[in-house]
């Protein structure tokens, strides 16, 4: 009987556990719109741009990086001015490492904008799309970066390293 009453506690506390994590279980993995501390710096820095700022807009693209390291709204935005002030490498080695996680940035894009060079800055809008846009962005950036690149025959940087590459999931 005492063994009977401790299964029987231990069923219900399992199946207790099991019903509570079904709401956090059935919810998609990834994709989700990105985090507002984020998010605002970015909006903030393309207003800026829009503006002609171009030194604000840096500052706030900088605060969104520094918030969300692989941020592709703010890596390519600040790549966007770097080719504007003529540093190309440095611009396209912020395209390469936003394309690291542009897929997983469901964020639609409200807005592009020329900065006064070849490539498009992106506004992010708070609405989630079924897969990415700023991902095909930020490849038609890279290709115009590349053909300037090219075109004005800009050594790469000494050293250069290989890009950012997500960490390997190990399955258990």
């Amino acid at each position: 009987m005492r063994n009977t009453r401790k299964y029987v506690i231990f069923t219900v506390v399992a199946a207790l556990c099991l019903f509570m994590a079904m709401p956090g279980l059935a919810q998609p993995k990834g994709g989700a719109l990105m985090e507002m501390d984020a998010f605002t710096p970015i909006a903030q820095g393309y207003d800026f741009v829009r503006e002609g700022k171009y030194e604000a807009a840096k500052a706030q693209f900088a605060i969104a990086v520094k918030r969300d390291r692989h941020n592709p709204f703010a890596l390519n935005n600040m790549a966007v001015l770097e080719e504007r002030e003529g540093k190309l490498n440095d611009a396209l080695a912020n395209l390469k490492d936003a394309t690291t996680y542009a897929n997983d940035y469901l964020d639609k894009v409200t807005q592009t904008c020329f900065a006064g060079g070849g490539c498009l800055a992106v506004k992010p809008l708070r609405e989630k799309g079924e897969k990415s846009s700023i991902a095909p962005i930020i490849q038609e950036n890279i290709q115009k970066l590349q053909a300037k690149i090219a075109a004005t025959g800009t050594p790469p940087p000494p050293g250069t390293p290989p890009p950012m590459v997500p960490p390997k999931k190990t399955i258990k």
